[in-house]
């Protein structure tokens, strides 16, 4: 009775697997793909609004996954260099998240993607050049180059 029940289990499991891997889904690969290069533009359209001083836009990571059959979470993130006081540079670093929703649209061969949600959670900046900063009496900012040995005054 084993020896008929083991093989019988296994085409089961193996019809199953084939069909969950070919299944189509709801959202195909060519409509993550549009999102993500309208979410690059988007980005960088911005940026460009919003700090038109920033240069080096670079996006880092952009990835979409579906939550529903009418809803597509993207998660980003992105960095561009950006000139602070004097001429001193910093790069930032945005990450962040969206939610699209399909919008119904009269041509059923065209789907339509609208932002619901935009979130920034983790904003992180390096400076590409260090600062030296003095106690209130000297109070003086220093960049490293110039920095020579202070002596503290005696009290």
């Amino acid at each position: 009775m084993k020896k008929i029940i083991s093989p019988l289990v296994l085409v089961i499991l193996l019809v199953w697997s084939w069909q969950v891997v070919h299944t189509e889904s709801a959202i195909g690969f060519e409509t993550h793909s549009g999102v993500q290069l309208k979410l690059a533009e988007l980005i960088g359209n911005t940026l460009q609004a919003k700090k038109p001083e920033a240069e080096n836009l670079q996006i880092v990571k952009i990835w979409t996954a579906p939550l529903s059959e009418n809803k597509i979470q993207a998660v980003f993130s992105y960095k561009f260099t950006e000139k602070t006081e004097d001429t001193e540079t910093a790069e930032k670093m945005i990450q962040g998240e969206a939610v699209l929703y399909r919008e119904p649209t009269e041509d059923p061969t065209i789907d339509k993607w609208v932002l619901q949600s935009v979130r920034t959670q983790l904003e992180s900046m390096s400076f590409n050049e260090g600062s030296v900063v003095l106690p209130e009496s000297q109070a003086t900012v220093v960049t490293p180059e110039a920095t020579a040995p202070v002596e503290e005054p005696k009290k």
